[in-house]
């Protein structure tokens, strides 16, 4: 894709305006208004002035999955159709915390935990923007020396009323659960961004729709162009029922390891692998329907469609060549029930107890986990024999020999 071009004919920017507006629908929610949109990409084509696309994020942890990804890779796609991106660090609303889709109020965070999470988060983000095309803007620029009269005047161009129509609000005071004053203040400060920076089109998931439009609210109250909501859909995690999440335990995320990425992704229900299509494998429109086409005709089996997928998304972050390797590796392993080509080796004492070994090795994070692990039945030599007792303790006839965790971890004992 290139980037803006000047002096083309009405004719041109008719056509250039189609083949944009085309491949930023596909895969997208919702874009409102959309006439109103369609006119500001027409304008930009015409006068080859780049679109500002927003994007905020809460630097509330340090590490994301490929859920976060989805509306990152929309701002890609404007970045590689001539745009600029424009990600706001939420380092004032992340002490704020969130209330959409919560019971109940997030833990703040002070502005130091902020900004170390959001450098770790930009390096993610980073795997899939264009730094060339990003600008890297914090709230704190302009919310630093916010006054009391700044406040009031912010609040007086908005209502209690529309501020509790907002779904979780509403739903956290019909179910009595207790609702901050200074949760309020949430969509209100990303309103505020938008004026600031003076977005064109502000990036979120479905969920975030009231607070994009917000933005909105305020430009008009600027007497600014108001900003187009561009919405993407909430991944849903590896089980299939759920949306991604690290607590749940059901997301991908963008550290792990291709070997995992390609697993994980191995372990989604059939009838998610169109979501993973468009939305984690980051096919073309044409690639999503030729997929799907064969897939849904039964030319292509499911399990050949999942390597395919997690072939994809692997490729994304780690390059062809890795994923190829990881779909060998995960023919060898699971359809051959053998042991992958490169295995962590741990020296271990003898009289050691494989609980000992399971954590030290950092093969497993806690005692509580190997725990969990070992009752589950998970914990076994890769020759078969399985071990439940965390007190068993290894001698010299475990030299040599390969544990399998799970699916997909091993350690081979030296």
């Amino acid at each position: 894709m290139t980037n803006l071009k000047t002096g083309l004919s009405e004719k041109e920017v008719e056509q250039e305006l189609e083949r944009q507006f085309k491949a930023l629908k596909f895969g997208s929610v919702e874009i409102t208004p959309e006439l109103e949109f369609k006119k500001m990409l027409k304008n930009s084509i015409a006068t080859a002035k780049p679109l500002r696309i927003k994007l905020g994020i809460d630097p509330t942890s340090h590490d994301i999955h490929i859920g976060h990804l989805v509306p990152v890779r929309k701002m890609r796609l404007f970045q590689d159709l001539g745009h600029e991106g424009i990600i706001i660090i939420g380092d004032y609303t992340a002490q704020i915390g969130d209330p959409t889709g919560k019971n109940e109020s997030r833990p703040p965070l002070t502005l130091e935990q902020t900004k170390e999470n959001a450098k770790k988060y930009m390096e993610q983000l980073f795997t899939v923007l264009d730094k060339e095309k990003t600008q890297i803007r914090y709230q704190s620029e302009w919310f630093g020396n916010v006054g009391l009269v700044d406040l009031m005047s912010w609040a007086g161009q908005t209502t209690v009323a529309k501020l509790l129509s907002h779904d979780t609000f509403k739903n956290r005071l019909d179910s009595e659960q207790s609702l901050g004053l200074h949760e309020l203040f949430y969509p209100v400060l990303q309103g505020i961004d938008s004026v600031y920076i003076e977005a064109d089109v502000e990036l979120g998931g479905s969920d975030q729709k009231f607070n994009v439009l917000m933005g909105r609210d305020y430009q008009k109250a600027r007497n600014k162009r108001p900003q187009c909501a561009l919405l993407t859909p909430i991944l849903i995690g590896t089980d299939g029922a759920q949306k991604m999440s690290k607590s749940l335990g059901n997301y991908i995320g963008i550290f792990d390891e291709p070997f995992d990425k390609f697993g994980k992704v191995m372990s989604i229900p059939d009838n998610q692998m169109g979501n993973y299509a468009m939305y984690a494998a980051n096919y073309s429109a044409q690639e999503y329907e030729s997929f799907m086409k064969e897939l849904d005709s039964g030319q292509l089996h499911p399990n050949e469609a999942k390597k395919r997928l997690a072939a994809k998304v692997v490729s994304a972050f780690h390059g062809e060549e890795v994923a190829q390797q990881m779909r060998e590796q995960f023919e060898r392993v699971f359809a051959k029930k053998k042991v992958p080509d490169e295995v962590e080796s741990f020296s271990f004492q003898r009289g050691q107890s494989i609980l000992e070994v399971l954590v030290g090795s950092k093969l497993l994070s806690s005692n509580s986990e190997a725990r969990r692990m070992l009752k589950q039945n998970a914990v076994s030599f890769v020759d078969g024999d399985k071990i439940t007792d965390e007190k068993w303790s290894l001698d010299d006839s475990c030299a040599g020999r390969v544990l399998k965790v799970g699916k997909r971890k091993f350690l081979k004992l030296v």
